[in-house]
């Protein structure tokens, strides 16, 4: 089975320093970014065949990265290390310096690099507790549809009023918007999330499918802004019709004296 390339950021033979015995031994290494199949990570393979082939192979997230930079020449040339915020570390060899500053740069383009705040589209009148779990942003792949002309990777926000796409590449940039009241129905497994919009959103009525490995995750987001929703509507209702019962009019034997 041949292995997906859409997130491969770069690949090729480095020496990975072995921890147990302390000799750099050759490897075909991947660096896949942050998409909807996984988070940012590396891969080992044995040989460049291994990778294509999607055989056995090793990886190491790289989630909890804390610094990438280059070795001192002193320590080894044309090297750099990966050290992460629980105090491991990660060495590697190149065959030349420009190859070092190369994946330096690329690794710290993926790990290390905070994407832009996402706007929310709706009045900032929430604890910032709260808005930073609205602007919690989740990679997902649309599926193509014929009611939409987006698909592809994308970035999927849940706010207390809508579902939000947004651009993968320009986070600031609203591809689409979903009113969850305007939701028939939604669901999730382990690998995708999906829902049914109605005809009052923009794309009109159809299914939409997000490959994500996150999509449980989503689907209590979402379920738990829609019973939210539910509940203000039902609350603001039991007040309008307790504003709107009629008074009691007092007898002028009950009104006592003027």
């Amino acid at each position: 089975m041949a292995t997906d390339v859409s997130d491969i950021v770069k690949q090729g033979y480095l020496r990975v320093r072995s921890k147990n015995v302390g000799v750099w031994q050759k490897r075909w290494i991947v660096l896949r970014r942050a998409s909807s199949k996984g988070p940012c990570r590396l891969e080992k393979y044995l040989d460049e065949k291994s990778a294509r082939s999607a055989v056995q192979h090793k990886t190491a997230l790289l989630t909890n990265v804390a610094t990438i930079s280059r070795l001192p020449q002193s320590t080894k040339k044309q090297s750099f290390a990966i050290n992460f915020n629980d105090g491991t570390f990660k060495w590697f060899l190149c065959d030349s310096d420009l190859e070092a500053d190369n994946w330096v740069k690329l690794l710290m383009q993926e790990c290390l690099t905070t994407q832009p705040g996402l706007t929310t589209g709706e009045p900032d009148v929430l604890s910032p507790g709260i808005q930073k779990e609205l602007q919690e942003q989740f990679r997902v792949h649309l599926l193509p549809t014929p009611k939409l002309d987006v698909f592809g990777e994308c970035l999927l926000q849940v706010t207390h009023e809508n579902i939000y796409l947004w651009d993968v590449v320009n986070s600031k940039v609203k591809l689409v918007a979903w009113p969850l009241t305007a939701l028939r129905r939604y669901g999730s497994d382990p690998t995708k999330f999906t829902f049914e919009a109605g005809r009052h959103c923009a794309t009109g009525e159809g299914m939409f499918v997000f490959h994500t490995l996150e999509g449980e995750k989503i689907y209590r987001k979402v379920h738990q802004a829609t019973l939210a929703i539910a509940e203000a509507h039902h609350k603001s209702r039991r007040q309008n019709a307790s504003e709107t019962l009629p008074h009691r009019i007092l007898n002028p034997s009950e009104a006592g004296p003027s």
